[in-house]
């Protein structure tokens, strides 16, 4: 369907299969002794914002060996569009929605005895075997058995003929953080847990996954048998910590660095000249220190842009960075281009992304309002439209 907003989201699926390249590149064995580390490509909440089918899509294309979706409807509306590559459902379900996650063959985290009982009940019934993945909670205290819990729950799941461990899992709650203790100690449980399974003559499962985005770019021993990069494959990293990690990485491996997949675009719908001492939009947050020449732009806070960004953030016009002024609206956002040469309305606006020379990454974005780069992609709304290339 042709959509009609001028302002919208440009996704580059060719840099997204770029990146989930350099991925492969980056966590192939040294030696071609080891089996290459597999890839979980996440793609949950939407696909971070870009769309979930087409990114999914895009991923089998470059075949990686699983996707990973935050929950179940996001699962079963990838099944639904085609895919029929093994599907994680990374957040867990509830009981009452084993019926729907058998019936579309999606594994699931698990990490409790009810949910593997009612899941074993449900496969039954359909006349299937369902994999599921057994989280240990090594710290991050969330989702998870502790280790001292798991010899119990995989003696449960081994009497459940219908179900199969596919894999142990973990999730590092601080693998972007400077203190690198704290994920080595999760590493470090988690080695220990499987040493103490083996130990008791538990046989393991085919796979093993720890690392997210920051683990196996920071912590290589993570990458174990199967990886899960979320961020990077748009192109964005979680932390500044990680842009010097990348560019070495990079330049060892002799990469093109990571691209970002999402430009966040919008036109001027109207150009006004306002004089000096005005204040601009709602509650008078902003004057106009000279005579100045203002752009409307029909983007707001529905839209999925920051409130808190309203007089700290630039958007770039004809190459050059411009000011947003005033406070932030639902639908409209006020610029001042007094400095931008030869503006005229219908002219493109980027908010993130690159424009000429110049570039405002999402990551700038991030800072300025004080949150992670995750939330600036996911909060792109609904109501932009997103257009596809590559």
């Amino acid at each position: 369907m042709a959509h009609h907003r001028a302002t919208f989201a440009e996704i580059n699926l060719k840099a997204f299969k770029h990146n989930l390249q350099n991925l492969k590149t980056i966590t192939e064995p040294a030696t071609v002794l080891g089996p290459a580390t597999g890839i979980m490509a996440v793609i949950k909440a939407d696909a971070y914002g870009h769309g979930a089918i087409p990114c999914a899509k895009a991923a089998v294309d470059s075949g990686v060996d699983y996707l990973g979706a935050g929950i179940i409807e996001e699962g079963i509306e990838l099944r639904e569009n085609g895919i029929t590559e093994p599907i994680l459902i990374l957040g867990s379900i509830f009981p009452d929605e084993v019926a729907d996650l058998v019936r579309h063959d999606l594994a699931t985290i698990l990490c409790t005895p009810h949910l593997a009982q009612a899941l074993a009940k449900e496969a039954e019934k359909q006349g299937k075997t369902m994999n599921v993945h057994i989280k240990v909670d090594t710290g991050m205290n969330r989702l998870g058995v502790l280790p001292e819990n798991l010899l119990p729950l995989i003696k449960t799941i081994s009497n459940l003929r219908a179900l199969k461990i596919e894999a142990l899992s973990t999730h590092f709650s601080s693998a972007d953080d400077e203190d690198t203790s704290i994920t080595t100690q999760q590493i470090e449980l988690f080695q220990k847990t499987l040493i103490d399974l083996q130990k008791a003559g538990v046989t393991m499962p085919a796979l093993t996954h720890l690392a997210n985005t920051s683990a196996l770019l920071r912590f290589p021993e993570s990458r174990s048998k199967m990886v899960r990069p979320g961020l990077i494959l748009y192109g964005a990293l979680p932390s500044p910590i990680l842009k010097p990690v990348v560019e070495e990485i990079c330049q060892k491996e002799n990469l093109q660095n990571f691209q970002p997949v999402m430009q966040w675009k919008s036109k001027i719908i109207l150009l006004k000249s306002v004089q000096k001492c005005q204040p601009l939009s709602y509650s008078r947050k902003h004057f106009t220190q000279r005579d100045s020449l203002i752009a409307t732009l029909p983007i707001g806070y529905a839209d999925g842009l920051n409130r808190n960004l309203s007089n700290n953030m630039e958007v770039l016009i004809k190459g050059k960075r411009a000011p947003q002024v005033g406070t932030i609206c639902m639908d409209m956002i006020l610029i001042d281009v007094t400095e931008v040469p030869d503006v005229q309305m219908g002219d493109e606006v980027v908010i993130f992304g690159k424009q000429g020379e110049e570039e405002i990454q999402v990551e700038e974005l991030a800072k300025k309002s004080n949150t992670i780069p995750y939330e600036i992609l996911c909060n792109v709304g609904k109501r932009v439209p997103r257009v596809y290339n590559g």
